[in-house]
């Protein structure tokens, strides 16, 4: 995902900086993470945001640049051990697949065709090299089953844990799908379902004793360590009038609410319509957690969310279930909003703004 867009303004109005833009008295974890990329956005907005080649820059799932007439999107992705996984629950084939996915997953969500891979690994060095080999394995295996070639990267020590840092290179034809773009009246399509993985971290961290017996909490938990980025969807993307698209990584209401402010729209989720399967239920009742919640802010899923016309929103999701996705109709673009809202619609009618999903800072 690449770095979102706030205003200097706007940072200022809350007192996240001050009018000439110092902030030395301030700590990342006081800022936190939105401000804190807001500034970056606009220091490269500023040093790189006139250049032609730049098709889509700041504030979407990645970037797009043209050259010679080719649309390339350009992806990079980082995890860390004890921040996005733990070593003891996440076999290294896992590692290697997962660190690859969620990075095609992004490329996907523009409605590119993912070409080639890099890969970042940091080790602490006690690592055994069959770790290595088996975290390759994983890396090697997705890259064949969705078409992107692993060209390398690079290896370095890392003496506070392991780190995996993945870059993807894709193509478009044609224009890129963006967050920006949705459209009052548009249906808005979920692929999947969404909080199994969720689930699967809280079954993995709480070290569910009963998880080989049980194939709902197993498919949790493959859908947490091995992520299948939507590849076989983009020709239905690119075959319709999509106008926006996202891939759920921090949760489905914040990044809906990414697409929302990039569209400058109020998206209304119907509450009675998000699909929750079985296994979500299952596991959710296992590790204590509430399913509906799981399922609006857990994140991880690397599912779709696409914004497309309400003449053909019946057509497409039959377009993407004949491919094997599964395809919900879960809300509409209710209207125009200047900061882009979305709220939910209960099961009695009543209608509140929504919030939560995962923020590092």
């Amino acid at each position: 995902m690449t770095l979102q867009w706030v205003s200097h303004e706007s940072l200022v109005e809350n007192h996240l900086i001050d009018a000439d833009g110092t902030v030395d008295k301030v700590k990342v974890k006081e800022l936190g993470e939105y401000p804190l990329v807001a500034r970056l956005c606009e220091r490269l907005q500023q040093v790189f945001g006139v250049d032609k080649r730049v098709l889509v820059g700041l504030g979407d799932d990645a970037a797009v640049l043209e050259i010679n007439g080719v649309r390339l999107i350009l992806t990079i992705d980082t995890q860390l051990e004890n921040a996005h996984f733990r070593s003891k629950w996440m076999p290294a084939f896992d590692l290697g697949w997962k660190a690859v996915a969620i990075s095609v997953s992004d490329v996907v969500a523009m409605g590119g065709k993912p070409i080639a891979a890099l890969l970042g690994l940091g080790l602490t060095g006690e690592e055994p090299v069959a770790f290595v080999d088996e975290f390759y394995e994983g890396a090697i295996s997705l890259c064949q089953s969705t078409g992107a070639l692993l060209l390398g990267g690079d290896t370095v020590r890392s003496p506070i844990g392991l780190m995996v840092s993945s870059v993807v290179i894709g193509v478009v034809e044609g224009e890129p799908i963006q967050r920006k773009g949705a459209e009052v009246g548009d249906a808005i399509i979920m692929t999947g379902f969404a909080g199994e993985a969720a689930a699967g971290f809280w079954i993995l961290e709480q070290g569910v004793n009963d998880l080989v017996s049980s194939p709902l909490l197993q498919r949790c938990v493959e859908r947490f360590r091995r992520p299948k980025p939507r590849t076989n969807a983009l020709q239905a993307l690119r075959s319709f009038p999509v106008h926006a698209a996202i891939d759920i990584s921090d949760g489905l209401v914040i990044d809906l609410q990414r697409m929302a402010t990039a569209s400058k729209v109020q998206i209304t989720l119907d509450l009675t319509q998000i699909p929750i399967s079985q296994s979500l239920k299952e596991a959710a009742k296992i590790v204590g957690r509430d399913a509906s919640s799981l399922a609006l802010t857990g994140g991880e899923d690397y599912e779709l969310l696409i914004s497309v016309s309400p003449s053909v929103a019946g057509e497409f999701r039959q377009a993407l279930e004949e491919v094997g996705i599964p395809a919900h109709q879960i809300g509409f673009v209710s209207a125009t909003h200047p900061n882009g809202e979305v709220v939910g619609k209960s099961p009695n009618g009543t209608v509140s703004a929504l919030h939560g999903g995962f923020q590092h800072f």
